[in-house]
């Protein structure tokens, strides 16, 4: 999959079917849109691309409410990368992009850097300065442009019975409810980063652990998760506990995640791994003596082997199982 940041000119010799959109998570109701825009894939006469805003629009203009994104951008890139996306086409949204006219938008963006058979949309979508751009704006373009758009209602869930949101996965993940939000995503939720140095506590302890930083993405409610990890460039994926928070029995401040990886040896500093979550096993606690948070660190390793034996990762991480 390419990937065009802000000059697309390049990819005017290509008809493109394209969808517009955040597209935070990849959720399933994301997933429906690409499976359309799909469809003209297989018709064989255009490309299928994404436009999408790095970074996200509410980190510019509602910096006071920003949240993190739900997933980092190489997860977003592998995710799209896996429902078959030909181009990503990426703007950078900042204050002088959110003062571009709807108009201009289209005009400018659209119409003059990408050569246009379909555009898809929810019918929420906005765009432009102070969100003057609507679905009926677009589509007067499309008619006079001789596009055609495509404008679906958000989906919703028929099992759980809520629509797919960003915002609603991101609410469930802070409060720990990993199943859930995974079965709104349609994969399992992943951390990516690099491997950092940490205070090498859980070595001692006979658990030795991958440490991660949490940056550029949300981070789930403190405790101890089933997991399943990988390191970047191989195929395997390891069975894995894990703890994020601030580790409250050594009296810690920053939150960190810590992966104790099953059956694995070697030295895995600045090495980028993924973690996908699965469930969560408890919350953090504080311990009478490290023999105690052994014991528990043992009892947690047997219940996460009993729930990843049932839980698998699909396709590298593509859907759920």
């Amino acid at each position: 999959m390419l990937i065009k940041k802000n000059h697309f000119e390049e990819e005017k010799k290509n008809n493109y079917s394209i969808a517009i959109g955040n597209f935070d998570g990849i959720h399933k109701g994301h997933r429906f849109l690409l499976k359309e825009l799909n469809k003209f894939k297989k018709l064989g006469t255009d490309k299928i691309g994404v436009l999408s805003f790095v970074p996200h629009p509410v980190k510019v203009l509602a910096p006071n409410i920003w949240r993190k994104n739900l997933i980092k951008f190489r997860t977003k890139y592998l995710q799209l990368k896996s429902q078959n996306i030909d181009t990503l086409f990426l703007v950078t949204f900042n204050k002088s992009f959110s003062n571009l006219s709807a108009e201009s938008f289209i005009e400018d963006i659209l119409l003059k850097k990408i050569n246009i058979n379909n555009i898809i949309v929810g019918k929420d979508f906005k765009f432009g300065n102070n969100r003057e751009g609507d679905i009926t704006l677009l589509g007067k373009y499309a008619k006079k442009n001789k596009f055609k758009l495509l404008c679906y209602e958000k989906k919703k869930s028929e099992d759980l019975d809520e629509v797919y949101s960003s915002s609603i996965i991101r609410d469930l993940i802070r409060s720990g409810e990993i199943v859930h939000a995974n079965k709104l995503l349609g994969y399992k939720w992943e951390v990516t980063g690099k491997v950092i140095k940490g205070k090498a506590k859980g070595r001692e302890l006979g658990y030795p652990t991958a440490n991660l930083k949490y940056s550029y993405q949300i981070a789930p409610s403190k405790g101890i998760y089933a997991c399943w990890t990988n390191i970047e460039g191989t195929e395997k994926w390891y069975k894995s506990a894990v703890s994020t928070g601030i580790r409250p029995h050594y009296k810690g401040v920053e939150e960190i995640l810590e992966v104790y990886i099953f059956n694995f040896s070697g030295n895995l500093y600045q090495k980028r791994i993924r973690v996908a979550f699965v469930s969560k096993i408890r919350n953090e606690e504080v311990f009478n003596n490290e023999e105690d948070l052994k014991d528990k660190m043992k009892k947690d390793c047997i219940k996460v082997e009993s729930i990843l034996s049932k839980n698998f990762i699909i396709d590298n991480n593509k859907g759920l199982k």
